[in-house]
């Protein structure tokens, strides 16, 4: 199974590729990460965790032999920190992970994986090329998959701040939930659409009708790099940079109400946290804990 969790995700600490190396490990545990990918590569999941300036093989133990949620891992964290984390240290290592460039070899990986013509393509950004490799990965190999031991109900694990060369974040969310609603395997919980909530909201910056965008993802079952094509396709290939700036920033400060807020901590079990306001934290943490009991309720 290709890991969905990008390096662009974090939870309240807020340390980016945290959640990704959490989730890979699990995966692996239960045998379901992709042969292809380590649980802990030498790149950035021991990266994030030199930068915690934790001890790597103890955090590797922790996680296979407990298999806790991710609040859990994050607390265990914090702990081994001595009950904080090093913020300054945390703020540069979210900056060099946000303005990563790829290397001439690792670009020629990621546009074949992806299928982009160096010719016709110019992305160098590390987040993009990861993600969207991710994302090409998962069309070929998982989305006709056998998700059985995830209870056939699956939790989407790109997050509302997820972007690709378009640069326009909750788009691959979007397509996404889209695909495996198509497929009758979105957990129940997680609409495909709605009339007024970020799917449409996100499409409506790209110029593009939400009964379009279904109807084209349940007929032709695009790949994310496809279903970017379409959209400049329904543009003239032009997009709008300046309202796609204003909606990313949007969704990086978006502020729940407090009635979701209470929801959301509630479903985690963490009511007391009211400092967790954030409805992007609020949002991938939410997701981190229904993946994470899909996996285990099933395994």
């Amino acid at each position: 199974m290709i890991p969905l969790v990008s390096s662009l995700s974090y939870g309240p600490l807020e340390v980016v590729q945290l959640p990704r190396t959490w989730w890979k490990v699990l995966l692996r545990k239960q045998g379901l990460l992709d042969e292809e990918y380590p649980d802990c590569s030498q790149g950035l999941d021991s990266k994030v965790i030199e930068a915690l300036d934790l001890d790597k093989e103890a955090v590797l133990t922790y996680l296979r032999d407990n298999m806790p949620d991710y609040l859990t891992f994050e607390g265990w964290v914090i702990e081994q920190s001595g009950g904080a984390i090093d913020r300054e240290a945390v703020d540069a290592w979210n900056a060099s992970v946000l303005n990563r460039q790829h290397a001439p070899h690792k670009i020629e990986e990621t546009y074949k994986d992806i299928g982009w013509d160096p010719t016709d393509v110019d992305v160098t950004s590390a987040l993009v090329l990861n993600a969207t490799q991710d994302w090409q990965l998962f069309h070929q190999t998982d989305l006709s998959a056998d998700y059985s031991r995830l209870g056939n109900q699956v939790v989407p694990l790109i997050s509302n701040l997820d972007y690709g060369r378009l640069g326009v974040s909750q788009i691959p969310r979007t397509w996404y939930k889209i695909l495996m609603r198509s497929k009758n395997l979105l957990h129940p919980d997680y609409p495909d659409m709605t009339k007024s909530g970020l799917d449409p909201r996100a499409l409506d910056v790209v110029g593009v009708k939400p009964d379009a965008a279904v109807a084209y993802i349940r007929s032709e079952q695009p790949d994310y790099v496809t279903f970017e094509a379409w959209i400049l396709e329904q543009n003239g290939g032009d997009l709008d940079q300046g309202e796609i700036s204003k909606w990313n920033d949007f969704l990086k400060t978006r502020i729940h109400n407090d009635d979701k807020q209470t929801e959301i901590r509630s479903a985690l079990g963490r009511e007391s946290d009211t400092d967790m306001t954030s409805a992007a934290i609020l949002n991938m943490t939410e997701d981190f804990h229904y993946a994470y009991r899909q996996l285990m309720d099933n395994a």
